[in-house]
């Protein structure tokens, strides 16, 4: 999963563009297809999201309605992202309940999901040299066979000054040449 994570973003570099998005293609769970979950984002093989909680499943209850028996669908799975929890959980008895962070919906029948992002610090040292970096990791929960999906990671590549980045700071342009001048010349003992 590491490989093919860093094969979405092949092909794009820190100086073509500040913004970089990883297409997180198979990174999910589901009650058909089981857990896929790769808290390495970006490649590096440390893990960029705490993934806690992961779970799901799939049954066929039966209930009993004077002499006929019938039996339905019920799903769920659920995970909980950097202490953000996503869950779905469908039964075609029919209830289909959805929640991703703060949001929440539920209804009877008809297809459902939800869309977020969610906050994440992490360091890599092929990004921004190591240092601290900030993304949005975009997460849909659905609950067509109670998918939780991260479908995409977006962080920038643009270093801080005072995180000492020095050729972020030049491909800033002059602006950045004098802020790393007068951040360098702050540092130096008196």
């Amino acid at each position: 999963m590491a490989g093919a994570t860093a094969a979405t973003a092949a092909g794009v570099t820190a100086s073509q563009a500040s913004t970089i998005t990883i297409n997180l293609v198979g990174n999910y769970i589901s009650t058909n297809g089981g857990n896929h979950l790769n808290a390495d984002l970006t490649g590096d093989g440390r893990p960029d999201v705490a993934i806690t909680g992961a779970m799901h499943f799939l049954s066929y209850p039966r209930t009993y309605n004077g002499h006929i028996i019938t039996s339905y669908r019920k799903s769920s799975a659920a995970v909980v992202l950097n202490g953000i929890a996503a869950r779905a959980y469908f039964s075609s008895y029919p209830v289909i309940s959805l929640r991703l962070g703060s949001q929440h919906t539920a209804q009877s029948g008809g297809f459902l999901s939800l869309t977020g992002s969610i906050p994440l610090s992490f360091r890599d040292r092929h990004i921004n040299g190591g240092a601290p970096t900030t993304g949005l990791l975009e997460v849909t929960v659905s609950a067509a066979f109670a998918e939780v999906h991260l479908d995409s990671f977006t962080y920038d590549t643009r270093a801080l000054p005072d995180q000492g980045s020095s050729l972020a700071l030049l491909a800033m342009g002059a602006g950045g040449v004098l802020a790393l001048r007068r951040w360098r010349a702050a540092k130096k003992p008196a």
